[in-house]
């Protein structure tokens, strides 16, 4: 299965939503390779999927979350759906692509406790989104 045969991108962003004092931006399954929530003004980035198994797929899953941890400086709050086909292993990445909460393959709950402290003290250090090119230099 090869989910990018199937999906063709959009021409807007859905919208932000605040939950807590911070913005959160709603992604879903194939988002999680793509950055644009977070030049949005997300802080959290909430994630569903059904991530197939297959060859590598769950070294694919980790680190594709904490790259889109790192390279957005949000929180990622990523939903694993568990089952016969899936990988599950939801996970809680900080902005510093830290796993901070963690699940296997099976269903399970987890927790963790997020703030809007972290992610500025993050993009304080890292100031990633505000060196970010929008578009593409020339070559020398």
């Amino acid at each position: 299965m090869q989910e990018s045969e199937r999906v063709d991108a959009g021409s807007i962003l859905p919208p932000l939503i605040e939950v807590g004092g911070m913005q959160v931006g709603l992604m879903a399954c194939y988002d999680l390779r793509f950055p644009e929530l977070a030049l949005a003004g997300a802080q959290l980035l909430v994630l569903p999927a059904a991530w197939v198994r297959g060859p590598l797929k769950e070294q694919h899953w980790a680190t594709l979350l904490s790259a889109r941890a790192l390279d957005t400086t949000c929180y990622v709050v990523a939903a694993g759906e568990c089952g016969n086909k899936n990988i599950g292993q939801s996970r809680v990445i900080d902005p510093q692509g830290v796993t901070i909460a963690a699940a296997t393959e099976a269903p399970q709950l987890i927790y963790a406790d997020v703030t809007a402290d972290r992610v500025t003290q993050t993009r304080e250090k890292l100031p990633i989104l505000q060196n970010r090119r929008f578009a593409t230099p020339q070559l020398l």
